[in-house]
């Protein structure tokens, strides 16, 4: 074992790696960006934190592994576990989203709505609803939820519209296989789809919506529409310009040469996409990869080990450049979310790290 990784075991300290690169790539290396952290606090110590969203109210809402769903905010915490509500004990939370009149959706052993008074339980008993797990929830503008209901060769995308579940799999549909790794919706309300059952075999799916909001228009992009084979997905996001970033999952291989010389996330306009990568010694990976994009197209990767940001804009990209930041007592992040002050909310396996900046 090396020396560095002795001292990473002994103090328990986890490697936050930033990376801020500008979009528009080229053969450049430019200074890098310097991306500055203002002050910080650190909540919720001892729960390991795999999703985090906000209400209109501010409120924080946050899954855990098994310890239950937390609402914060700076006058009160409350838990809802197994003891004071009816979720499942142990169960842990894949994903938080909140709908425009501020129902909680927990993605977990089914879908859980919460309105702020009761929880209920939507699963293949009451609804379309393929399978009774749910890995990930996205809303559009005009209120659809959207679900990954899923698992390897089974399931696929559930909408909700309040009133309809519509279930959509290979079956019945254009999607190309059963698994979702990831949903994100696009300023025009397009659902965007990372897919895939098995490495080296991925796909991104979007279902477009005409300017009257009529969707039903399925594209599915393969390797040839990328330009290259990813791995595995790890999560998607979409920015501001209606770009889909993706970040790579290589956990899943032995070749510890795969993830530092193949790319680590793209972005992607509908047409073309443009590969990323941090430095060579960066460990990509993990049970959990993520992508989320702030208010400045900023988009921020993780994974449950090291997590990197990187930005977009105009000119050059600087993605050989990096910082790192240490914080101890904690071995991973699971999730990133921006607040509506701006703050970026960073879930650990040991609470919440909230960065203000300046």
């Amino acid at each position: 074992m090396s020396e560095r990784k002795g001292n990473v075991m002994k103090k328990t300290i986890f490697i936050l790696c930033i990376a801020l690169f500008l979009c528009s790539c080229g053969n450049s290396k430019p200074s890098p960006v310097d991306f500055k952290l203002g002050s910080s606090q650190k909540i919720l110590e001892g729960y390991v934190v795999t999703s985090i969203a906000f209400d209109s109210q501010g409120n924080a809402w946050i899954g855990t592994q098994g310890q239950g769903l937390i609402k914060y905010n700076e006058k009160e915490t409350v838990v809802y576990d197994s003891d004071n509500s009816p979720l499942p004990k142990d169960m842990t939370i894949w994903d938080v989203a909140v709908d425009k009149a501020d129902n909680v959706w927990i993605a977990g052993e089914g879908a859980w709505k919460y309105d702020g008074e009761e929880f209920v339980l939507y699963n293949s008993q009451n609804t379309a609803m393929p399978e009774d797990i749910v890995w990930s929830i996205a809303v559009d503008s005009k209120n659809n939820i959207w679900f990954a209901s899923c698992r390897f060769l089974l399931g696929g995308l559930v909408k909700y519209d309040g009133t309809t579940w519509s279930a959509y799999t290979p079956d019945n549909s254009d999607l190309p296989t059963n698994s979702i790794k990831g949903i994100a919706i696009d300023r025009s309300d397009n659902v965007w789809l990372a897919l895939g059952d098995y490495v080296n075999q991925a796909y991104l799916a979007r279902i477009s919506h005409d300017k009257d909001g009529n969707g039903g228009k399925w594209e599915v992009f393969d390797e040839n529409d990328l330009g290259f084979k990813p791995y595995y997905f790890g999560g998607i996001a979409c920015d501001s310009k209606n770009r889909i970033w993706g970040a790579l999952d290589y956990s899943l291989s032995s070749d510890s040469a795969l993830s530092s010389s193949s790319p680590h996330y793209f972005v992607f306009d509908g047409k073309n996409a443009t590969q990323l990568s941090c430095n060579d010694n960066a460990h990509i990976g993990g049970p959990r990869m993520g992508i989320t994009i702030d208010h400045n197209d900023y988009a921020w990767c993780f994974g449950t080990d090291y997590a990197w940001c990187v930005g977009s804009g105009s000119g050059a990209w600087a993605g050989d450049q990096w910082m790192q930041i240490d914080f101890e007592d904690d071995m991973g992040i699971w999730a990133i979310k921006e607040d509506a002050d701006y703050r970026m909310w960073f879930g650990t396996e040991n609470g919440i790290y909230i960065f203000e900046r300046d």
